[in-house]
């Protein structure tokens, strides 16, 4: 009987020690966890909020690059219109010269009604526009689209 006494005593003691090295274990797990977690939180939090600041900017770039390209293609149009007009204004500039350096006209015939309309006609049919003929015979636009109107 006395060894069962002794035996039970060291079962007990040995499991008490058990449960004491597992309570220190954990708490140590424990405390070693929340030392180690710790900074690792506060720098995850900062990567976070720098990856949140990143994404922002990029997307404020984005947005300003669309703007961008808007402006470009609107300057681009712009310059197209610019580039056609200064070709009409040379070509109006060269007729006005033609013009001004030929002031000896052919002598009108009988009807001048209607050399005026067949001069028309002809410049019309070499492919000049309504404006490009009023121009070249000294004439108003309405008219020569009458005459054309006319015509047809």
């Amino acid at each position: 009987m006395a060894y069962l006494l002794f035996f039970t005593g060291l079962v007990l003691t040995l499991l008490a020690a058990r449960q004491l090295a597992k309570r220190n274990k954990e708490s140590f797990d424990d405390a070693l966890r929340a030392e180690v977690d710790r900074p690792l939180n506060r720098e995850l939090v900062v990567l976070y909020q720098l990856q949140e600041s990143v994404e922002a900017a990029i997307a404020e770039l984005d947005e300003k690059n669309q703007v961008f390209h808007h402006l470009v293609s609107r300057l681009e149009k712009q310059r197209e219109s610019v580039d056609f007009r200064m070709q009409q204004l040379e070509r109006l500039i060269s007729r006005a010269e033609a013009v001004l350096n030929n002031p000896v006209r052919q002598a009108l015939p009988d009807n001048p009604h209607k050399y005026k309309q067949k001069q028309v006609c002809q410049l019309y049919d070499q492919g000049m526009d309504v404006a490009d003929v009023a121009l070249e015979l000294g004439l108003g636009r309405g008219e020569v689209e009458l005459i054309l109107g006319l015509r047809k």
